[in-house]
């Protein structure tokens, strides 16, 4: 058996352009899978993942994604979004719920 497979977790982390030691990234992804069965076959299935990213115009977004086996595409469940760099913005950090299919990320 895979030895991802013996458990029932598995977590990837995903770091770009480290700027401090190991504490802070210009981009990080997050994803974690969890053991499913599918046709009689048992195997690690990535059902979310955290992308945290800054845009061109300095906005950080964090946006999270479930996936299911059984689903034709994954699902956007939330966007957080801040602009600290903007000191005119008056909303410390918008949320954003509505639903959204991989295809429009």
């Amino acid at each position: 058996m895979n030895r991802h497979l013996a458990r029932a977790f598995y977590v990837r982390c995903e770091a770009r352009e480290p700027l401090h030691a190991l504490t802070a990234f210009a981009g990080l992804t997050v994803c974690v899978s969890q053991r499913v069965r599918r046709s009689g076959t048992l195997e690690m299935w990535d059902s979310v993942t955290v992308h945290c990213d800054e845009e061109a115009d300095g906005t950080l977004i964090v946006r999270i994604v479930v996936s299911n086996p059984d689903w034709p595409e994954s699902v956007q469940i939330a966007s957080l979004q801040s602009r600290p760099e903007d000191e005119e913005c008056l909303t410390a950090l918008g949320c954003n719920l509505d639903h959204m299919s991989d295809t429009v990320l």
